[in-house]
C-alpha cells in the first residue's frame, strides 16, 4: 500500500471520501448524499439529507450541511471545538452563522481513522442560506459592518468554558510562534528574503508598540472571525451579511477584523468609499473611537504581514510554493504603500 503522502490527487480524494462517508455515519441524517465541495487545508463537502422535519429555511438550506474533514496537525481537538462551541452561543444569540450538529452521541466532533490515511476529526455545521459577490458594493460593506458589530458584541459579553482554545493575533501570531505554520517564528524569519526585510520589520514594530500601548482589555480585543473577507468568508442573503468559515478564528485586536474585508480591495478605486460604508455598519451598532479608527490602516498592513510570513513558511515546506510566492510579493507591495503613506515609519 502507497503511503499518504505519495498517492496522487486522485488517490487521496478517495481516501478522504472513505473518512466522510464513515464520519456522516455517525450524524442522525436519514439518506445523507456527499458532494466535494473543497480541497485544501480542511476538506469540504456538501451533504443533502431526506429528513422528514421541518427545519428552519430562512437562515439554513433545509436538510443541507457542510461536513468538514479537519486538516491533521494544524489544529487541536480542544482548538476544533472551542471554535464549534463559539458557533453554537452565536447560533443561539441569534447571529446568521452556520450552527454546529452534534453526533447521535453528543459529540461536537468526531475523529476518523482509516487504514492508508491520517486521522481526521471530522465536524458538521447547517449550511447557511447565501451568496457570495463577486464585486462589492457599498451596501456590502456596511452590512460587513453591522455583522462584525454583532460579532463583537457578542464575544465581548460571553464567557467560554475553562478548556477554550484558539490561537491568537497578536505579534506572536502574525510573524512568531503561534502562526499555524508548525516552524518557530525565528526559523521562518531567517528565511525571509532580503529585499522585505527593512519594510517588514518597520510595519512589525510599529504593530508591537501599538499592541504594548493597547494591551489586550476587552475595549481593544477578544474573540474575532479574522478572515471574514468578501471574496471568501461571508454570504449575503436579501441584504443582510453572513459569516461562514471561522476555522481561522481566534483572539485579537477587534481592528483587525475590520480591515480583513478592506484587505481584500486595496487595490479598487472604491477603496475609500468602502472604508466609510464599512466604518458607518459598524458604528451603527457599537461605538468606535478615533484613535482606534486612526490605526485601521495599519491593521491593515497587519494582514500583509501574516501573509508574507506565510509565505515564506511555504518556500521551506513545499518545493512548489508558487502560489504564496506570488501572494507574498503583493503584500509585500501592500506594506510598501501603507510605508509610502506614512513618510515617518519609511525613514
Amino acid at each position: 500500500m502507497k503511503v499518504y503522502e505519495k498517492l496522487t490527487r486522485k488517490g487521496k480524494l478517495r481516501k478522504n471520501r472513505k473518512i466522510a462517508v464513515q464520519a456522516i455515519k455517525n450524524y442522525d441524517l436519514y439518506q445523507p448524499k456527499l458532494k466535494l465541495v473543497t480541497y485544501t487545508g480542511n476538506i469540504t463537502y456538501r451533504v443533502k439529507a431526506n429528513d422528514p422535519q421541518t427545519l428552519d429555511g430562512s437562515l439554513y438550506v433545509v436538510n443541507c450541511y457542510s461536513l468538514r474533514l479537519h486538516q491533521p496537525n494544524y489544529q487541536t481537538k480542544t482548538m476544533i471545538e472551542s471554535e464549534l462551541e463559539w458557533l453554537s452561543e452565536l447560533s443561539n444569540a441569534g447571529l446568521s452563522v452556520p450552527n454546529p450538529v452534534l453526533t447521535k452521541n453528543g459529540e461536537l466532533s468526531i475523529e476518523i481513522d482509516i487504514v492508508g490515511a491520517p486521522p481526521r476529526r471530522c465536524s458538521l455545521l447547517r449550511w447557511v442560506k447565501g451568496r457570495m459577490v463577486k464585486q462589492a458594493r457599498p451596501w456590502h460593506m456596511k452590512s460587513m459592518g453591522r455583522l462584525i458589530a454583532l460579532l463583537h458584541n457578542s464575544a465581548s459579553s460571553w464567557k467560554p468554558s475553562a478548556n477554550f482554545m484558539r490561537r491568537h493575533y497578536d505579534i506572536d501570531g502574525l510573524c512568531g510562534d503561534d502562526t499555524g505554520v508548525n516552524y518557530k517564528g525565528s526559523e521562518v524569519l531567517q528565511n525571509l528574503p532580503e529585499k522585505y526585510r527593512a519594510d517588514f520589520y518597520r510595519v512589525t514594530s510599529r504593530l508591537e508598540a501599538i499592541m504594548d500601548d493597547w494591551g489586550k482589555g476587552s475595549d481593544v480585543y477578544g474573540l474575532i472571525h479574522a478572515d471574514l473577507g468578501t471574496k471568501a468568508n461571508v454570504l449575503f442573503h436579501k441584504g443582510e451579511a453572513r459569516a461562514i468559515d471561522f476555522d481561522d478564528s481566534g483572539y485579537g485586536y477587534w481592528m483587525y477584523d475590520l480591515t480583513t474585508p478592506l484587505y481584500d480591495w486595496e487595490d479598487d478605486e472604491n477603496w475609500r468609499i468602502f472604508r466609510e460604508a464599512l466604518i458607518a455598519g459598524y458604528t451603527e451598532i457599537r461605538p468606535l473611537s478615533s484613535e482606534h479608527l486612526e490605526m485601521l490602516e495599519l491593521f491593515q498592513a497587519a494582514h500583509a504581514v501574516l501573509d508574507i510570513f506565510w509565505g515564506t513558511a511555504a518556500t521551506i515546506r513545499y518545493t512548489d510554493s508558487s502560489d504564496w510566492i506570488e501572494r507574498r510579493e503583493k503584500a509585500w507591495r501592500h506594506i510598501k504603500s501603507y510605508l509610502y503613506k506614512s513618510p515617518e515609519l519609511a525613514k
